[in-house]
């Protein structure tokens, strides 16, 4: 049995109450009690004995960040077929690289939005679950699912990829999105991806409120397997229409719905406490903002048309998290080279500063509703006892500045399931007091 103490812990515990001051036991994988000042005197309670202590004076104690878009196996893509040409043996250990560097940087869990090779995720979730190496939780994707010709499908007349090297498995019609789908269920993944409508500069199936490209029966269909499995359905999906359909079929997760006019929000809102919607800000704020600094010289009317996308989704998102549904973080990060992987937390700064959530209501999706994306809501994304102690000890106040949780050298540990992953504590920097209990 291991027991840690965290005392004089700043406690933002992820269920939107304002912070406290309390000590925070954890036995082996859990918390057992959160004891705030004062509580331990009244109730006779006392360390026990054997039990390390960790003194986080000035210090924030929160839950660990939940990234909803991750792609751990998009390492900075610069294009399609360049991620196809990477061997799986490599491009197992760097999505393994990219899942550890996320959990260095505050990111415990990680919704996976596709793998671009069939068990990329599945082997990473998995030999971390066996103890293989350090890691975050992993809810592991499918590749994409895409019907011909639309984001993901670099075939063409004279190259057909292997189902083992393509970014996308493209199917057309009922029959090939079942095959697709129970194919994925049988890598063992937990969630399988559709992509529902078009994106941004994707030959003639572009990312607006016109274009859906998938039929609603294929979206049944692939729903229609992921449920008697247990496994969650996530969409890429932009217009307006493929909002709609989602709904209508039982898509859990879906990503971006920049266009979704009034009656898909009205029917976003009747399924708030089913459905997640991640609008992926990081991708096209970086194309807009950063293209230059990569040698991207696109024309105006590309940055023009970002511009147009981004004050659309401003007004949706908000209008959704008026609504209470649960808009959450993660925002396409690796899936670019404008947007690179380990950036993750800078979605929390785009809540913030782009679409004007209060810090605390940032914190809550990225920790409660994360919980509850990677289907844990009972046990994880809070602090409280009975859950899964997955925390995060951070030199700052994210409510004062939510970019404190971007410098990695800030966070200076976490835990996963009781566990010390990151433990910049022990070098007793800053006054930093760690000891054990006397016997």
């Amino acid at each position: 049995m291991t027991r840690i103490s965290l005392t004089n812990a700043r406690v933002i515990d992820g269920s939107g109450a304002d912070p406290f001051t309390a000590t925070i036991d954890v036995v082996d994988h859990r918390i057992v009690a959160v004891r705030r000042d004062g509580e331990a005197a009244t109730s006779g309670a006392a360390i026990e004995p054997g039990t390390e202590v960790i003194d986080c004076a000035g210090r924030t104690v929160m839950p660990g960040l939940t990234e909803a878009h991750c792609h751990i196996s998009f390492d900075n893509v610069v294009s399609m077929e360049a991620v196809v040409a990477t061997q799986p043996e490599d491009h197992a250990l760097i999505s393994l690289k990219n899942a550890q560097m996320l959990m260095e940087r505050g990111f415990t869990s990680l919704y996976s939005a596709a793998a671009a090779k069939p068990r990329l995720d599945v082997a990473v979730r998995d030999a971390i679950a066996r103890g293989l190496f350090p890691g975050p939780r992993i809810r592991a994707a499918s590749q994409e699912m895409s019907p011909s010709g639309n984001l993901g499908d670099i075939d063409n007349n004279y190259l057909q990829l292997p189902r083992s090297l393509a970014f996308a498995i493209t199917a057309d019609g009922v029959d090939e999105f079942t095959k697709a789908a129970r194919l994925a269920a049988r890598d063992g993944v937990d969630n399988i991806k559709i992509n529902v409508s078009g994106d941004r500069d994707w030959g003639h199936m572009h990312a607006d409120d016109t274009t859906t490209v998938i039929a609603e029966e294929e979206v049944a269909a692939v729903v229609a397997v992921a449920g008697p499995r247990k496994l969650m359905v996530s969409a890429h999906c932009t217009s307006s229409e493929g909002v709609k359909i989602c709904v209508r079929q039982g898509v859990q997760v879906v990503y971006h719905a920049v266009h979704a006019d009034e009656e898909a929000r009205d029917m976003l809102e009747a399924a708030k406490d089913r459905v997640f919607v991640a609008p992926a800000l990081g991708l096209p704020l970086t194309m807009l903002r950063e293209a230059a600094d990569y040698g991207l010289k696109w024309p105006a009317e590309r940055f023009a048309n970002l511009e147009k996308e981004l004050a659309t989704t401003r007004a949706c998102m908000r209008d959704l998290h008026r609504r209470g549904v649960r808009v959450l973080p993660g925002g396409d990060y690796g899936a670019f080279i404008t947007n690179p992987m380990g950036t993750n937390a800078r979605d929390l700064e785009h809540f913030v500063d782009f679409l004007g959530f209060p810090p605390m209501e940032v914190l809550v999706a990225a920790t409660k509703h994360g919980g509850a994306l990677m289907q844990r809501g009972g046990e994880l994304g809070q602090l409280r006892a009975g859950y899964l102690a997955d925390l995060l000890v951070v030199d700052g106040d994210p409510l004062a500045d939510i970019r404190v949780l971007q410098d990695h050298d800030r966070i200076e540990a976490v835990m996963i399931g009781g566990r010390l992953v990151k433990d910049r504590l022990a070098e007793g920097r800053r006054g930093v007091e760690r000891r054990v209990a006397a016997e």
